[in-house]
């Protein structure tokens, strides 16, 4: 199965920044490996692993601007020019560092050493096949072990890819989805065309019972501006938490029910009401997806379809650092990069930064908490 899966993956053509101390000079000797088809396990074992889904043919079949596909890229251009850092391991509840007796971690483990870079999925004829190669990809690694994958798009519909190699990884069990999103991405997939607004209906329509009839997923941060009416009932009709963000009240409200609290007390209601229909708070695995288009576009410009009104970093901090900080979250979608729309690189630069702080609170705060 290795050979086969590894044959859907090439290596980013990214050259590596040769500036000392960046973090890309840490990882380029990992990411190469690709170039070979025996891949120890154990170098696989507890990282954090780089997907890129260059593809962007479901926004323009959803009508929206084309550039997604150089995201991966543009993501790695940024990150690795990021510096590397010596990790540390802090207590939670006081975020003060461990005395060096109860710290077993070697002080000069660097974070670099934590990534894998494993390239970009080689794009096949079709988006569907295409999403049961990155399926394929995503089970692989998460069955050596992997402790997180991110995986950067591209339209929003390699979701339904990733996730259903996650659900593949764990033995078909709930696995529920948190969407920060503008967008629905609901839209039914009419005489089997896909589209970058199709993922999560699709995923219902396949992946029923791991998403619980509709149930295990959560859109947060949904604009009504941005979504046809037909899309906001449906969700209703089959019982999707839905949350919209209202930027001039700075709310977040529950459009079923009315209610208004945080983002954080969303995700931490839903995925209550997720483990009351069976889903394991302390083993279980958490789907997340951002898409990119959630932000205001004052701070994220390159995406396919950028947001006015949207959402500031801010304002998901918590949620972020919750992310970040359970060992629940084992896969990360982050789409819809899109730099042909970007102004001096600042959607690139913040998936880097993003990604770059979800990893390191990983590592230094790590818990099962949920």
């Amino acid at each position: 199965m290795a050979t086969s899966v590894l044959q859907f993956l090439e290596p980013s053509k990214i050259k590596i920044s040769n500036k000392k101390e960046t973090i890309g000079l840490g990882i380029s000797n990992i990411s190469s490996l690709l170039k070979n088809t025996k891949i120890k396990s154990n170098l696989l074992k507890n990282k954090y692993i780089f997907i890129g889904v260059p593809d962007d043919r479901g926004v323009i079949a959803n009508g929206g601007n084309p550039g997604a596909k150089e995201g991966p890229d543009s993501f790695r251009n940024c990150f690795y020019k990021l510096y590397d850092t010596c990790i540390r391991k802090f207590n939670p509840s006081t975020h003060k560092p461990f005395p060096p007796h109860l710290d077993n971690r070697d002080k000069s483990t660097f974070f670099s050493e934590s990534f894998f870079d494993a390239g970009n999925i080689i794009l096949a004829d079709t988006i569907k096949e295409t999403h049961e190669r990155l399926a394929s990809v995503v089970e692989y690694f998460l069955d050596h072990d992997a402790k997180m994958i991110f995986v950067i798009g591209g339209g929003h519909d390699f979701t339904y890819g990733s996730y259903k190699g996650h659900v593949s990884s764990r033995k078909n069990e709930i696995i529920p989805i948190v969407n920060f999103d503008a967008h629905f991405d609901l839209r039914p997939d009419d005489n089997g065309i896909i589209n970058s607004g199709t993922a999560f209906y699709r995923i219902m329509k396949d992946l029923n019972t791991n998403i619980i009839g509709g149930k295990g997923l959560l859109e947060i941060g949904i604009q009504r501006d941005r979504n046809p009416q037909s899309l906001t009932l449906f969700a209703n009709q089959n019982q999707i938490q839905t949350v919209e963000y209202l930027a001039l009240l700075n709310v977040w409200r529950d459009i079923a029910h009315g209610h208004a609290q945080t983002p954080l007390e969303h995700i931490r209601d839903h995925l209550d009401e997720c483990a009351a229909l069976g889903f394991d708070r302390i083993k279980g695995s958490v789907h997340i997806s951002l898409c990119l288009d959630v932000f205001d576009q004052s701070i994220a410009p390159g995406t396919s379809a950028s947001t006015p009104f949207g959402v500031q970093i801010k304002d998901l901090a918590q949620s972020i650092t919750f992310i970040a900080k359970s060992q629940t979250c084992r896969v990360m979608d982050i789409a819809e990069l899109c730099p042909a729309r970007d102004t001096l690189e600042m959607t690139s630069r913040l998936c880097a930064s993003l990604v770059y702080r979800i990893a390191l609170l990983r590592e230094e705060y790590s818990s099962r908490l949920t």
